[in-house]
């Protein structure tokens, strides 16, 4: 039985037909969930002999996310505190 991460391989019951491949993603059971080359995803109960396991699919690395570049702190000079204005007297 496949597993996930293996790539299968399923032959076509009809002349004429082509061969598909793809990845298996889940497995629940007897059911598998491919995903084929053409990017499209099928869930099918597979019978004895159709799916031939072909390989197994490496996991992806990974994305490594470069390190912020880290600048020097920029030095302020302080600024004096704000002196007060008394407020205006209204008649």
């Amino acid at each position: 039985m496949p597993e996930v991460g293996d790539r299968v391989r399923v032959e076509s019951r009809k002349l004429g037909q082509v061969v598909r491949e793809g990845v298996v993603t889940g497995v629940v059971g007897h059911l598998l969930r491919i995903e084929w080359d053409g990017g499209e995803e099928s869930t099918f109960m597979p019978g004895p002999g159709a799916v031939t396991v072909i390989g197994r699919v490496r996991a992806a690395a990974p994305k490594k996310i470069p390190a912020k570049k880290t600048t020097a702190k920029k030095t302020t000079a302080k600024k004096a505190p704000l002196k007060k204005i008394p407020a205006k007297k209204t008649r």
